[in-house]
Parts: C-alpha cells; structure tokens; sequence
C-alpha cells in the first residue's frame, strides 16, 4: 500500500485504461469519487458505471502488476532479478485480484457466447424456413405458368417511370 502523497513506481489502473481511450479523464475522476463515496473498487465502478469490459480492466491490471513486479525487482547477488517477502506478498495479492477479473471475465464471455450461439441457430433456423418458403414459392410459379409463356420481369427492368424499360429497337422505331 502507498500512503497519500507517496510516489509509485508504475502507472494506476485509471491512467492505463484513460491512455488506452477506454475512458475519458472526466470519467475517471467521476469513478475515483464514486469509489470513495461508495468504497468500492475502482475496476468495479469502471465495469458497472462506465461501459469498461472486465476483460479489458483484466488487461489493465496484468500491464499495471507487470509494471509493479518490474518496478519492486531488485538484481540479486548473482545478478539475478528477485523481490522481497514482503514483495511478494503483495505480488501474491495482486495475482489473486487478476486472477479473479479473469475467472469474472471467462464467465461473462461464456454467458455471452452461450447466448449469441442460440440467435445464430435460431437464425439458421430462419434462414432454413425462408429458403424452404422461396423453394415452394417457385415451385408453384414454375407449375402454374403455361408452357411457352415467357418469365416475367422483375422490377429491376423497369424504368423509373414504372413502364418497362424500351430496349434499343423501340427506342429507334
């Protein structure tokens, strides 16, 4: 945790998602008064007031913990990078909220998906029918019509008068 007036060594979550165009500045300071009025996390308000997905705060938190983790690595004896305990802690707790928008996200997108795979086969469903509708249409076109008879124009060769276009030879005549 930080205290007031102390600098961090990464961008917070509001930063990251206002530079990612997700949300205005004015958005953000209406959310960051919300959640101290309301005492919930920021991410919440952002997913439930201001139209961020989870999946994109889920994002913002790995680019802000991967900040954090770069930010807290200290190189060690053998030049190796590592953290403290305390470090990693807090690691641990970051990993954990992460871990949780992304378990929220999967499930959000699963819902979602379940619901757009019935449209898509209640659509198909549709299609059949009208393309089965348009089978019998013609088909009773094909028998009702008179041998010899020519097939009649669509409206596609009519004029914008409503007669039928003239071809060439009338035209002449």
């Amino acid at each position: 945790m930080t205290t007031p007036g102390q600098e961090i060594p990464y961008r917070r979550i509001g930063a990251i998602l206002v530079e990612w165009g997700l949300i205005s500045e004015v958005q953000l300071g209406e959310a960051l008064a919300e959640q101290e009025r309301t005492g919930s996390l920021l991410g919440e308000v952002l997913v439930s007031s201001y139209g961020v997905s989870r999946v994109d705060l889920a994002d913002a938190l790995a680019e802000q913990w991967h900040e954090a983790h770069r930010a807290n690595a200290t190189p060690g004896s053998n030049g190796a990078l590592s953290s403290d305990a305390d470090d990693d802690a807090l690691a641990e707790g970051d990993l954990r909220v992460l871990l949780d928008e992304a378990e929220a996200a999967r499930a959000e997108l699963t819902e979602r998906t379940d619901e757009l795979s019935k449209r898509l086969a209640s659509l198909e469903q549709l299609v059949v029918g009208v393309t089965q509708a348009l089978d019998e249409l013609r088909s009773v076109t094909e028998r009702d019509t008179p041998a010899g008879t020519p097939p009649r124009q669509n409206r596609r060769s009519r004029s914008r008068s409503g007669r039928r276009a003239q071809g060439p030879s009338a035209a002449t005549a």
